[in-house]
């Protein structure tokens, strides 16, 4: 294990006692497009004992602009399975499973069990919604990104000590104000530098959570620039405030 990790080894922040921790974690990555790809692939290189991936989708020709892992010869399977043989052909030592299912109101829960941390992959907020409410429920902390166009945002939720996505969007927008990939466009390096950051965050958090600040990292790749904005728990907030969470069935 250490000549391959050998580098990430000499790091301080990491160490061969934080390899091990990241050995032993298991990460729950919702969706296998473009964050979610590129995120675990991070996690897998990091060697992340456990990744178990999620989606209901098919590979479509336009996701190769942006998608990692996968080829021209994927095309038609599903994104799930074609992301988890790729990755093991990345690092066979670490265990690896596909779920070709959508993350849902109704199935959320089950799929967090056994997880020591969730990576949001998605591309729809419902979906984050119902995965937040989920998180808080059971005290499993995850970690939120968003892109489209040239933007991205990311934040580490931790149930109990910090904000939720409800405290940052209380309540969802009118679909026609969310700005998506297939309604605005998308620079195909932007959800690798998302990723990047979000998978940092998710090994801070495998490593140390008590040392990771909540904050929001505000990413436009076209302009290089970036803000970090610190979200404020609100004791009012329908989900981690008063418990109600509204989009589990």
């Amino acid at each position: 294990m250490e000549d391959r990790y050998l580098r990430q080894i000499a790091l301080p922040e990491v160490g061969a006692e934080g390899q091990r921790r990241l050995a032993r974690a298991s990460v729950l990555v919702v969706g296998c497009g473009a964050l979610g790809t590129n995120a675990a692939e991070v996690l897998a290189r990091a060697g992340v004992g456990r990744l178990v991936l999620i989606d209901s989708d098919r590979l479509e020709l336009h996701n190769l602009q942006r998608q990692a892992l996968v080829v021209e010869g994927d095309v038609g399977r599903p994104k799930a399975t074609a992301t988890a043989e790729a990755l093991a052909r990345v690092n066979s030592e670490i265990q690896l499973e596909a779920h070709v299912a959508r993350l849902d109101g109704g199935n959320a829960e089950r799929l967090l069990d056994g997880m020591d941390l969730v990576v949001d992959g998605l591309d729809n907020l419902p979906s984050r919604y119902a995965l937040n409410d989920a998180c808080v429920k059971r005290g499993l902390p995850w970690v939120f990104a968003a892109v489209a166009g040239t933007c991205g945002m990311t934040m580490p939720i931790l149930p109990g000590r910090g904000p939720c996505l409800r405290c940052l969007l209380p309540h969802p927008p009118p679909q026609e104000e969310v700005l998506t990939a297939a309604t605005s466009g998308i620079l195909p390096a932007l959800p690798r530098a998302v990723a990047s950051i979000e998978a940092t965050l998710a090994m801070r958090l495998l490593l140390d959570a008590d040392c990771l600040p909540v904050r929001l990292v505000t990413v436009d790749l076209w302009q290089a620039s970036c803000c970090v904005e610190q979200v404020v728990r609100s004791e009012r907030c329908p989900c981690c405030g008063e418990g109600r969470f509204e989009f589990l069935n």
